[in-house]
């Protein structure tokens, strides 16, 4: 008696158990870190009592005890700490002393590659550089600089007159007299000597 009790018990489990169906991942390809979700299909029951763990393939397992209509389709997640390619199993097995769910292990496949590397930081623009001081005194006006002398001739210091700009340049006396001609600033005219081997402005 004891033996049909527990026969019947046996069967009515077998009925009650749920079918596996399905497994599949919502994406083919994700990113290490990224949430991976599986969702396993069952047959629907108005009873469900069965054992179920899902294998992600890198030695996490996800184990559940279906016992209610409301987890059919069970749906769980994951994420990957490293690239690969992985195996996501569905195994209906014990849990918690329910009988395992009805059928075969069925399996998914998930690519998980690294993700892209930081893009390369913005390099800040350069500091404007400051006029060189040789470019700002050349915009100075003349009068400013003071009188000057081309080459061969040398400045008189006893001719300049720094309240009108008077001045004179010497050379040996002979030296020809350069074509390039001084503009006088204000009423001073120019002057020169070649025998003396002078020329300037004066007044």
């Amino acid at each position: 008696m004891k033996l049909v009790l527990v026969a019947l018990v046996l069967v009515a489990g077998s009925v009650s158990a749920q079918t596996l169906k399905s497994i599949k991942v919502d994406v083919d390809q994700a990113q290490v870190g990224q949430t991976v979700t599986a969702t396993v299909g069952l047959e629907s029951a108005n009873a469900p009592n069965c054992g179920l763990r899902v294998r992600w393939g890198d030695g996490a397992v996800t184990e559940r005890k279906i016992n209610d209509p409301k987890e059919m389709p069970f749906v769980t997640t994951h994420t990957y700490a490293k690239a690969g390619d992985y195996t996501v199993v569905a195994d209906p097995g014990r849990v918690g002393g329910s009988l395992g769910c009805v059928g075969k292990k069925m399996n998914a496949m998930v690519k998980v590659v690294a993700p892209p590397p930081p893009p390369p930081p913005v390099a800040a623009a350069p500091p404007v550089a400051a006029a060189p001081a040789a470019a700002a005194s050349a915009s100075a006006p003349k009068a400013a600089m003071g009188p000057s002398c081309p080459e061969g001739w040398k400045l008189d210091a006893k001719s300049v007159v720094k309240k009108t700009g008077a001045y004179a340049c010497s050379a040996k006396a002979g030296t020809a007299i350069p074509d390039k001609k001084p503009v006088c600033p204000g009423e001073l005219s120019y002057f020169e000597n070649s025998k003396k081997g002078m020329f300037g402005c004066k007044p």
